[in-house]
């Protein structure tokens, strides 16, 4: 997808602006579009790995909380991030992806300010192995 402003997007503020984009707290959406949200917009959309974590802490705080880890060792990691290892360790991991879109909770759309710049950013919560219906069929591709 080709680079876009965050700032034409529809919408005032950041929580209309990520309902524009399909992104609304409470619901579920595939990791590969919070991926194509942040490569056009500029968005940071983060997945966490710990569910209190996710829901008790602000990206902020465990930002610098993490500052010195590496993003592989931190309890959350930028969705790109996750996409591209799961990419360079497995071959069909982008095609299982688009039969099997890994879903993941919207928990919190907000801003951090890094000096004078302002990112709008996604946090999510990665699904755990109880909540995959190992029966269900396919859905498809969701990414429009």
């Amino acid at each position: 997808m080709k680079k876009q402003s965050w700032n034409d997007i529809a919408g005032d503020g950041v929580t209309e602006k990520m309902q524009t984009l399909g992104i609304t707290v409470g619901q579920k959406t595939d990791l590969q579009k919070l991926g194509e949200i942040a490569d056009t917009f500029g968005v940071e959309a983060v997945v966490y790995f710990e569910k209190d974590l996710a829901e008790t802490s602000t990206y902020e705080a465990d930002r610098k909380d993490f500052a010195g880890a590496d993003e592989f060792n931190r309890p959350f990691v930028l969705a790109n991030s996750f996409i591209k290892f799961g990419s360079e360790n497995d071959p069909s991991f982008l095609s299982r992806l688009q039969e099997f879109p890994l879903m993941i909770s919207v928990i919190e759309v907000a801003e951090r300010r890094d000096g004078s710049r302002v990112i709008p950013y996604i946090k999510g919560l990665m699904p755990f192995l109880d909540e995959f219906d190992v029966d269900a069929e396919p859905e498809g591709t969701f990414i429009e």
